[in-house]
């Protein structure tokens, strides 16, 4: 990996050329795959509708992990991934795009979640006590309170950021501060409340004050996968000289720990309910550890810690660019066998199927992500110039 000091070599003040071919491609991609996800609410509602739960919930998570990636490292006065911010700043820009396809389930709530359904709360003692909080007018201001923050302070952060290319202030760096610390609080409240909202009430009887915590390990291994994937294949592509094997050290390292993190809390939150032996609790796990689950259930622990935690010990694996996307395949593969192990169960209990709805929502609203990624790249300059931590990430070394 090279490391120039020079501007990214395409076109100056503009962001780097993406090929027609693969935009209009992804644009195929995305009616065709939507087209299908709308006949599929006709044939199959329900299965339909988990799938584009999970690869909804997938593709936001890595929008907002990118702007969770720019608020803690601004938080915390971080310079060595500077060279490569604009890419955490184009997967926040898909954030908008993200919430339509969360908002989007709210006219097949009935369907989707089983509180919802008329009658189910008058009948159901446990779930009696919970109407006051799952009832779908509240749950779905709830949903628009929480995507309406986040699409304005992934907005607000990516603006400032932009805005630094010009101006150059010292006031503008501390409002990126101020803005991002503000960001995090809100962000790991809303964030614990929609996994408990969206998720964890597919089967509302169940519960685990773990599940919000869980689900952030998630959310920052994939991100960080995703990011190195992209900065990788953007430096190949000519659009990130800079990028050197040091930083790739560092995401190296940020997917070795978030990778373990995600495994502490996958089984703290396992071993606490097995030892329990509460039946309310372990239902849960007994649908995923048996049946059709049972190979499903033991290869996510594979593909989300496991094999990425053998394949990341060595230091120069950690350096290797094809390594690292390799690996970094393998764990997003994991996030989404994770989101499916929490969501399919609830209306498929007989066991994983990846069918045409399946592909067909991730397929749809992945090639959205990319159409929002590569607008935000073919429309903003690759190297932050303005960044007052330039000059430290293009001579950063490990």
């Amino acid at each position: 990996m090279s490391s120039p000091t020079h501007d990214v070599a395409t076109g100056g003040e503009g962001g780097f050329a993406v090929s027609p071919v693969v935009h209009r491609a992804a644009q195929v991609a995305a009616g065709a795959g939507l087209g299908l996800l709308v006949l599929g609410l006709v044939q199959a509602p329900e299965r339909t509708l988990s799938s584009l739960l999970t690869s909804g919930f997938y593709f936001l998570c890595l929008g907002l992990g990118g702007a969770v990636f720019l608020a803690l490292n601004a938080v915390a006065n971080a310079g060595w991934f500077t060279v490569f911010k604009r890419i955490p700043e184009a997967f926040a820009s898909y954030v908008p795009w993200g919430a339509v396809t969360m908002l989007a389930l709210l006219p097949f709530a009935t369907r989707l979640w089983p509180w919802a359904r008329p009658g189910v709360m008058e009948t159901d003692h446990l779930l009696h006590q919970k109407a006051g909080f799952l009832n779908v007018p509240f749950f779905a201001l709830r949903m628009g309170v929480m995507l309406a923050l986040w699409v304005g302070f992934t907005w607000l952060l990516r603006r400032i950021s932009v805005q630094q290319d010009t101006e150059r202030t010292e006031a503008l760096t501390k409002r990126h501060v101020k803005v991002s610390a503000v960001f995090l609080v809100l962000f790991a409240l809303t964030f614990c409340l929609a996994a408990f909202d969206w998720l964890m009430s597919l089967e509302p009887h169940w519960f685990s004050t773990i599940y919000a915590l869980y689900n952030f390990a998630g959310l920052l291994s994939s991100s960080v996968c995703a990011i190195t994937v992209a900065a990788i294949l953007l430096h190949r592509a000519g659009a990130l000289p800079q990028l050197n094997s040091s930083h790739l050290h560092d995401l190296g390292k940020l997917m070795f720990a978030f990778a373990t993190l995600w495994a502490y809390l996958w089984f703290s939150q396992f071993l606490l309910i097995w030892y329990a032996n509460i039946p309310e609790e372990t239902v849960y796990f007994i649908a995923r550890m048996h049946g059709g689950w049972t190979v499903p259930f033991y290869v996510n622990i594979a593909l989300n810690w496991a094999l990425p935690f053998l394949l990341l010990l060595p230091r120069p694996a950690k350096k290797n660019p094809t390594h690292l996307l390799r690996v970094a395949a393998v764990l997003l593969v994991g996030r989404w066998l994770d989101l499916q192990l929490m969501v399919a169960p609830a209306h498929q209990p007989e066991g994983l199927v990846l069918g045409v709805y399946e592909l067909a929502a991730f397929v749809g609203v992945g090639a959205l992500f990319l159409l929002a990624v590569t607008r935000a790249v073919r429309t903003t300059r690759m190297l932050p110039v303005g960044d007052p931590y330039l000059v430290e990430s293009l001579h950063h070394h490990t």
